[in-house]
């Protein structure tokens, strides 16, 4: 099998180089990671769905492998509709639902050549920091398998850092593309509001994009999906398709805060803090400049608004779905938080929801004045390593408390990028004697995009992690 030795030492643009030069063909390639996917997803759950055979198909029918991803494997999360296809958002009500058509970021992923070979798992809707949905049961991080690979965008982080695929989609609504990229060792990129297209059926803080093992993977996928959808009400972008062209450029030398405080409701444990400071030192050895300076916020005042208006709108999610799939929301086909969060939307009054709406605002014209004088702000992914199995998914009677205490007890930075709009990274800075990864968590101003991309690159450079890869590899094949 040529080339299969190298495979996974390579990453997505690596491995598209070999199907251009013709090393490799795209059949081959499908086949190669639905065996991985075949023999050790049993041990990770990741792949909740698999859609084999429709991959197969279209890796013989590709007639032309002309983009910057065709050809590649891919997986999709199952919070998104892909048509023909189960679409089950991680619940028992929508067990048996068949999507009936494509959700317009599934038709660029076609539009681009991507093999489509299954879905990925997600906590019930996408409510939870960590992927244990009752539907199917936990999935497990590879880097220790009784830990969490956090959430909502779990499933693809762990066939992402596993090899089971080159890259997986994920979307981010309070983090959820950033928490997993720091439990996995991946990078994990929260695009500008108004980059992507927008579902009509999620709130203005959730956006799509994807988990890679490389930030050039992550620009190349960026310069394939960006643009407004033609059903778009407020586009704030024109489509960009030099992303990766740009990557390597060396930005200007950048000011960058950090968020070294601790408070009464913020707290970072000793890797945490470690991660930190090695980062800063990695930051300034790069050539740019670090200041302790943060935005004037109240974290957990601006939490509970957070999470008033994002249970309304869950709530909003769960009975949509429940009107697509023909089904009634209940206690008996939803689990208890998300019935909770259910309760929480309906209970919740218009004023309540719009004061709520009112003070996100305020805060995030602060937060964005904060970079008037600050080109970057940089603070941990996660305040505490990725949590146990367990730890973070038993459900309460409470769900409003339990999800405010999970956010600021595990990742109280994450959901300001979604409540501001602006771009956020978790970039794999540092792993643990024990073999964990922690992530950095970088904002930077609406818009400017590129130029975080550009920081990442420097420090993929600088501080390289790929060869953290071949060490989950070997661990991996022999655990399983």
């Amino acid at each position: 099998m040529k080339h299969f030795d190298q495979l996974l030492q390579l990453d997505a643009l690596g491995q598209k180089r070999l199907l251009d030069q013709k090393e490799i063909s795209v059949l081959e390639l499908t086949d190669f990671f639905i065996d991985r996917i075949e023999q050790y997803n049993p041990k990770l759950n990741a792949v909740v769905t698999k859609s084999f055979e429709i991959g197969r198909e279209q890796a013989k029918k590709m007639k032309s492998l002309e983009g910057k991803v065709a050809g590649l494997p891919f997986l999709i999360k199952d919070l998104n509709a892909v048509k023909g296809v189960r679409q089950t958002s991680g619940s028992a009500m929508l067990k048996d639902f068949i999507a009936p058509e494509n959700d317009e970021i599934v038709h660029r992923f076609e539009n681009a050549g991507l093999i489509f070979l299954g879905k990925t798992n997600t906590p019930e809707f996408g409510f939870l920091p960590t992927t244990e949905p009752h539907l199917f049961g936990p999935t497990k991080n590879p880097w220790d398998l009784e830990r969490s690979p956090g959430g909502s965008s779990g499933g693809s982080a762990a066939a992402v850092a596993a090899g089971l695929i080159p890259f997986a989609h994920a979307n981010d609504g309070g983090g959820s593309i950033r928490i997993p990229a720091s439990a996995c060792g991946l990078f994990g990129f929260k695009p500008s509001r108004g980059r992507m297209p927008y579902p009509t059926y999620m709130n203005h803080f959730s956006i799509n994009h994807a988990l890679t093992r490389s930030v050039r993977d992550s620009a190349a996928l960026l310069d394939i999906l960006n643009g407004a959808g033609d059903h778009q009400l407020y586009p704030s972008f024109a489509s960009q398709n030099n992303f990766l062209e740009r990557v390597h450029e060396t930005p200007r030398k950048l000011r960058i805060a950090v968020q070294y405080q601790e408070d009464e409701t913020i707290h970072f444990d000793p890797e945490t803090r470690n991660n930190m400071e090695n980062t800063v030192q990695l930051i300034k050895d790069i050539g740019h400049e670090v200041v302790e300076e943060m935005p004037p916020i109240d974290f957990k005042e601006l939490a509970k608004h957070f999470i008033n208006i994002w249970m309304g709108s869950g709530s909003a999610i769960i009975n949509h779905s429940g009107l697509m799939a023909g089904q009634k929301p209940t206690c008996n086909n939803l689990e208890s938080l998300t019935f909770e969060i259910l309760k929480y939307g309906r209970d919740l009054s218009a004023l309540e929801y719009e004061e709520s709406r009112v003070y996100i605002q305020k805060e995030a014209q602060k937060i964005l004045a904060f970079f008037r004088d600050v080109d970057v702000w940089m603070t941990p992914t996660l305040n505490k390593l990725p949590a146990q199995i367990g730890e973070l998914a038993a459900p309460k009677t409470d769900a409003f408390q339990q999800m405010l205490d999970n956010m600021l007890d595990y990742n109280p930075f994450m959901p300001i990028a979604n409540a501001t709009g602006q771009p956020a990274m978790s970039v794999p800075t540092y792993w643990t004697n024990d073999g964990l990864p922690v992530g950095t968590h970088f904002f930077g101003r609406l818009g400017e995009d590129e130029l975080l991309l550009q920081l990442a690159t420097q420090m993929e450079q600088e501080n390289p992690w790929f060869h953290y890869y071949k060490n989950i590899s070997n661990h991996f094949c022999t655990s399983i």
